[in-house]
C-alpha cells in the first residue's frame, strides 16, 4: 500500500502509516500533518471510504489550524518568532554577523539566495545556540547524579521533545529553540534522570524533581503550547 496519498476530494498531503493496531484511525495535527493510521488487514478501498465519511471534519480542522496556529517559518525579514522564548524580529544584515539580541534575531544573509539558504544558515545558528545553552546544563547535572556515559544530539522531531536511550544518548528536538528556558532547561533535565532511572518509575520522578522542582509548570506549558510550537518546523 503506498504510504502517502491526497486526501479524496480535498487534495491534502496524508500520510499512510501501518500499526499493530485493530482499528483505522485519523489524525490532524496543528501543523495540519495527516495521518492515517491502519491495521494490515485493512484494504485500501476501506481507507478511501473511511476517509470520506470524515472529509467535512478534516476540512474544519484544516481551516481552524491555518488561521489559529503559525506556519512553518521561512526566517523572512520581518518576520517575529519566540525564539528561546523571547519574541524576537527577524532582521536581515550583510555586514552584521548571525545575532540574537534582546529583541532581534540579527541574520547575516550575505551571498545568500535562496529561502532555503536562508532557512538552513538561521536553523544552523539556532541549533548552535541550543547546544550552548543545553551542554553545560547536561554535564553538570550528570555530574550532580554521576552518570558516567553519555552521548549529546539534536534532531528535528514531530512527536518527542527529547529521549534517552538504553546506552544514555540523549536527544533533544530542535524546535527547543522556540520553547522558553524554563521548558528547555525541564526537557534536558527530564533526559538527564533517564541516564540514572530508564522509566517513569516513582525513582524517576523522584530524582527528576530534586532536580527541577517546578517541572510540573513546564510540563503543562508543553501540554498547552508544543503541538503548535512545533508548526514553526514543520
Amino acid at each position: 500500500m503506498k504510504s502517502k496519498i491526497d486526501y479524496p476530494g480535498l487534495g491534502y498531503p496524508c500520510e499512510l502509516i501501518q500499526n499493530k493496531g485493530k482499528n483505522v484511525s485519523l489524525s490532524v495535527y496543528p501543523n495540519n500533518r495527516i495521518v492515517i493510521r491502519y491495521p494490515k488487514s485493512v484494504s485500501f478501498k476501506f481507507i478511501l471510504e473511511f476517509l470520506e465519511e470524515r472529509k467535512s471534519w478534516v476540512k474544519e480542522r484544516y481551516n481552524k489550524n491555518k488561521t489559529h496556529n503559525p506556519k512553518r517559518t521561512e526566517f523572512n525579514d520581518g518576520e517575529i518568532l519566540p525564539i528561546f522564548g523571547v519574541h524576537r524580529k527577524i532582521s536581515y544584515s550583510v555586514s552584521e554577523k548571525t545575532k540574537l539580541t534582546e529583541n532581534l534575531f540579527i541574520l547575516n544573509i550575505k551571498g545568500l539566495r535562496s529561502e532555503q539558504g536562508r532557512t538552513k544558515r538561521a536553523l544552523k545558528f539556532l541549533k548552535e545556540e541550543l547546544e550552548n545553552r543545553s551542554i553545560p546544563v547536561i554535564e553538570k547535572k550528570i555530574a550532580e547524579i554521576g552518570t558516567k556515559r553519555y552521548s549529546f544530539t539534536i534532531k528535528s522531531m514531530r512527536s518527542l521533545w527529547g529521549s534517552c536511550s538504553p546506552r544514555n544518548k540523549i536527544t533533544l528536538n530542535l524546535a527547543l529553540i522556540f520553547c522558553p528556558e524554563f521548558v528547555l532547561r525541564y526537557v534536558i533535565l527530564h533526559e538527564v534522570s533517564h541516564t540514572k532511572e530508564h522509566n517513569h518509575s516513582k525513582k524517576f520522578w523522584s530524582l527528576l524533581e530534586s532536580l527541577d522542582p517546578d517541572y510540573e509548570i513546564a510540563e503543562k506549558w508543553i501540554k498547552t503550547n508544543g503541538q503548535k510550537i512545533l508548526c514553526y518546523l514543520f
